[in-house]
């Protein structure tokens, strides 16, 4: 998918990791005709204007497109301000668009990460048959992406990858997983997925061992599947058809109603780690809400979103707090692993909290399993050329 910004964007380095997160590319305009040449076609494109982007020119070029191309328009802008001004009339234009977000002059990555996230969510019709075909036609694909160790002071080495699935759909093209799995769930057929893409894993799990290439996987859980208190006996027979063990693997889930030990999402991952499977509390961010459970969860592993780690890097108190919970964790025989981790910068402060994992495009986006068998390692200063 396209995203089009505005000249005046070039640079901003929020625009710039929705981007590499939400694997767009990206285009800029600068006056109304580069922009009606960018939404020519039937390609599905996201536009991020600016408050001085939004001039009779613009506004005529959209209303001419609109209804020949797909497409959702985000503006960097406060809508409230502008109706207070002689622009009210555009601000009507903008809000009668069938996929308009508003995210302010001064947005964040998270702020545009969700507004994106919803206007391309907007131009997709997925339905149930849509999900039967792919699965009935192998639609489906996996990517994986490494999570590098540090195994000394001067080495990170490669030790699990994430199983992340892909859609190759016939008309859409490669779908990021955020395009999917809402019907996925909406129609219950997570666990089938979920399945699906434990049973691929353990299958090349054994394979690259067969080649002498000796990796862990990582699989994320949806909340929705931790009502099954037989879930690790029944993943635990599925990765064993493989010849790997459930100690192989480490699921990912994110906290949601766990703090109550007798809840049957706690049960189901108490069934989990029976089996032997590794847990990883996914999406950690420092909140009280996780803090005050902390001790009580059945987790290997936490790992640090990607805003905490942007947020302790600019807040010296929350490096702070950030360095007390790995501490914590720790303590209690948990890991921690980064996430998001796209810089040098990231990088060096991970040092800083004794970080444990880190996995992000840094290292490497996700890729095709062959890829994989690449050497992935950064030395403790800087990351290794031939990181993939």
């Amino acid at each position: 998918m396209l995203l089009i910004a505005s000249e005046t964007l070039r640079g901003s380095q929020p625009l710039n990791d929705v981007v590499r997160e939400m694997s767009l590319s990206l285009s800029f305009f600068q006056e109304a005709e580069k922009l009606a040449g960018l939404l020519e076609g039937k390609a599905r494109r996201i536009l991020l204007l600016t408050e001085q982007d939004l001039d009779d020119a613009v506004m005529a070029t959209l209303d001419k497109a609109r209804g020949q191309t797909p497409f959702g328009v985000i503006v960097a802008a406060e809508s409230k301000s502008l109706r207070s001004s002689a622009r009210a009339g555009v601000v009507d234009f903008i809000v009668d668009l069938a996929n308009s977000e508003w995210v302010g002059e001064d947005f964040d990555v998270d702020r545009l990460a969700a507004s994106a996230r919803r206007c391309r969510r907007r131009m997709l019709k997925l339905s149930r048959a849509d999900l039967e075909a792919a699965f009935d036609n192998f639609e489906f694909v996996i990517r994986y992406q490494p999570k590098v160790e540090r195994s000394s002071e001067a080495e990170w080495l490669t030790r699990e990858a994430e199983a992340l699935v892909r859609w190759r759909h016939p008309e859409h093209g490669l779908m990021g997983p955020l395009e999917f799995l809402p019907e996925v769930e909406a129609f219950g057929m997570m666990g089938r997925l979920t399945e699906f893409v434990l049973r691929k894993a353990a299958a090349q799990l054994a394979d690259w061992r067969d080649q002498g290439l000796v990796l862990n996987g990582c699989i994320n859980l949806a909340p929705s599947q931790l009502g099954d208190e037989h879930l690790g006996e029944r993943y635990g027979a599925i990765v064993r058809e493989f010849g790997v063990e459930c100690s192989d693997f480490t699921f990912e889930v994110v906290e949601q109603d766990l703090a109550d030990p007798e809840s049957p999402q706690m049960r189901a991952l108490k069934s989990l780690r029976r089996e032997g499977f590794r847990l990883c509390l996914d999406d950690f961010r420092v909140a009280a809400t996780s803090l005050g459970t902390f001790e009580k969860l059945p987790f290997d592993e936490i790992k640090i979103h990607a805003s905490a780690l942007r947020h302790a890097r600019e807040n010296p108190v929350a490096m702070q707090v950030l360095a007390a919970v790995t501490g914590l964790a720790h303590n209690l025989g948990m890991s921690v692993c980064a996430e998001g981790v796209e810089d040098q910068e990231t990088f060096d402060f991970l040092k800083t909290i004794e970080c444990d994992k880190m996995q992000g495009f840094l290292v490497s986006e996700a890729v095709l399993p062959h890829i994989i068998r690449r050497v992935y390692s950064a030395s403790n200063d800087e990351v290794a050329d031939d990181v993939a």
